[in-house]
């Protein structure tokens, strides 16, 4: 039956019954309930009709009955999109051909714009499975003054990162800033919006950014942010380091990591800010320039408000330091229990000006957790290790090599792995253990070993691949891994006999090649560390910083 027929029979059959005999309902219940709400008009009046961007969709959503929840994928909304849906039975042939009315009768109950997207709640009413053409009007409101950041989004083949997730995050950022949370806070009109699809990254970018040059090939594959599997170098070699830009920069250009996703807006946005030009700030807790994370780390001052609506600033090439930061950590108050110390998540890395404030009795309570309960609290691993190599002690050098050479799997675990390896170094240097030395140079020059170490994590990369679709690492490049970061820990360890085995590794013909080159810049460190001492090495990283 063709469209216009189904329309005229539906036509007849309303006029079968001549108006004024027509049984009325007027004298019904009403079958709904009933509330009355006063239009809330701003100070700036009603918008004219249709204000802002407003553009025009129709999705054949194929052919269904009864009731369903559909969630179109749309970069282009938001929270405040006005999301106007109708929807009708399709004719043949495809979208363009028209809708008509049948005789099934098309409902839509609820249409919710969010980030990203629009749902929409309808109901079919039909015997059998029909055409559903769904037409969207959206109107984006426009925001007085607001800026709009384009933001190109990269992943490296192992992470995993989908388009809708890249615009929830881009539009946490922007809710950071928009919204005037508390009285410090400045609201600050900048909003982030995805240019094109999530890329990703070009194959001469490592998955682990180990190195200066790792990263400055990272920070070089276009504007952006780019997603990677871990950041172990910003500025110089860090630990569970979640986010590093430079301070300044002509384009957006950051890197990261995943992370809890009520977190990852707040890290895009703090390096974004260090992209404006700004550093870190330690007067408010609440800061979004605040060296950790928080879920409250939503306050922008007047300042940051200004370099925001700035946009990037082309200042310096410099990235702010791994480790440390160019602000008063003198103002920092470490926790009394460095168990609460190390739940925090800091952005460029755990700050060993405040690690190194606790002693062996603390490192007591994390070795307890490290060796009796390290699945408990996998989620600190990496904070765990770190600090317990700045505290210094001797009695966490066997529990260190022990957690190293363990079979234990898992991402966050194989990055606590790592950072172990380099903060033995910083043990090594306060306790002048020599077993921590020995452990690390053997690492760094020896191939089978780290393959052996590396072969558990290998295979859970592949495991890990074929249930996410993403790029396995390969056992080599897990192996080159652990070799480099025992690389840069013989670096920290301050002692003239491990420099000179720094040195050898430039050119040892038996070490991975990665390591020949972290060996060139693990050198610099080491003559730094032996000649003017750890304390000094890291005071001149957090004041000066680090050239990309």
């Amino acid at each position: 039956m063709a469209p216009n027929d189904r329309l005229d029979r539906d036509a007849v059959m309303s006029l079968e019954t001549p108006p004024l005999q027509r049984a009325g309902s007027s004298g019904n219940a009403a079958p709904w309930a009933e509330a009355t709400a006063d239009v809330q008009v701003g100070n700036d009046g009603l918008q004219p009709a249709l204000s802002g961007n407003g553009f025009t969709y129709r999705h054949d959503w194929g052919a269904r009955r009864g009731q369903w929840l559909l969630r179109l994928n749309w970069s282009e909304l938001n929270p405040r999109s006005q999301v106007f849906v109708s929807i009708a039975e399709g004719a043949g042939g495809g979208p363009d051909s028209g809708k008509f009315i049948g005789s099934a009768r098309y409902t839509v109950h609820n249409v919710a714009p969010r980030a990203g997207g629009v749902d929409i709640w309808v109901n079919i009413e039909w015997s059998s499975d029909i055409s559903l053409y769904v037409d969207y009007l959206v109107v984006n409101p426009a925001l007085t003054g607001t800026r709009t950041v384009s933001v190109t989004v990269h992943r490296h083949s192992s992470v995993a990162l989908s388009e809708a997730e890249a615009d929830r995050i881009l539009g946490d950022m922007g809710t950071i800033l928009q919204n005037d949370d508390t009285g410090p806070d400045v609201a600050t009109a900048v909003q982030f919006v995805r240019n094109g699809a999530v890329r990703v990254l070009p194959a001469t970018v490592p998955a682990t950014i180990a190195t200066s040059a790792d990263l400055s090939a990272l920070l070089s594959a276009g504007s952006g942010v780019k997603v990677v599997q871990a950041i172990r170098w910003c500025g110089g070699p860090g630990d569970n380091i979640i986010g590093c830009a430079p301070v300044g920069s002509a384009t957006v250009n950051v890197a990261a990591v995943r992370f809890d996703a009520d977190q990852e807006g707040l890290i895009w946005v703090h390096e974004y800010g260090h992209n404006c030009g700004l550093g870190h700030r330690t007067d408010d807790p609440r800061a979004v320039m605040f060296p950790s994370v928080g879920s409250d780390h939503n306050v922008v001052n007047a300042a940051e408000s200004a370099a925001y609506l700035s946009g990037p600033l082309n200042i310096t090439d410099k990235v702010m330091p791994a480790s440390g930061c160019n602000c008063d950590m003198a103002g920092l108050q470490a926790p009394a229990d460095v168990r609460d110390f190390v739940r925090q998540g800091w952005i460029e890395g755990v700050p060993w000006e405040l690690a190194s404030r606790y002693g062996e009795a603390d490192a007591r309570k994390l070795l307890d957790w490290l060796v009796n309960e390290p699945e408990k609290h996998e989620k600190y691993l990496a904070q765990i290790v770190a600090t317990l190599g700045y505290i210094g002690s001797e009695i966490a050098t066997g529990a260190l090599i022990d957690f190293v050479r363990s079979p234990r799997t898992g991402r966050a675990v194989f990055n606590a792995k790592n950072i172990a390896l380099i903060r033995l170094g910083d043990l090594a240097n306060r306790s002048a253990s020599q077993a921590a030395v020995n452990f690390l140079a053997q690492l760094a020059g020896d191939i089978d070993l780290a393959r052996s170490l590396a072969a558990p994590q290998a295979a859970f990369e592949q495991l890990e691949a074929s249930r996410t679709g993403v790029t396995a690492l390969s056992a080599e490049t897990l192996a080159a891994e652990l070799a480099v970061s025992a690389t840069f820990g013989l670096a920290l360890s301050g002692s003239e006999p491990a420099r000179r085995t720094v040195e050898a590794l430039r050119h040892d013909p038996n070490a991975f090649a990665s390591v020949n080159q972290a060996a060139g810049e693990a050198a610099q460190i080491a003559d730094t560390v032996v000649r003017k001492g750890r304390q000094e090495y890291y005071r001149m990283k957090a004041q000066q910083r680090h050239h990309l």
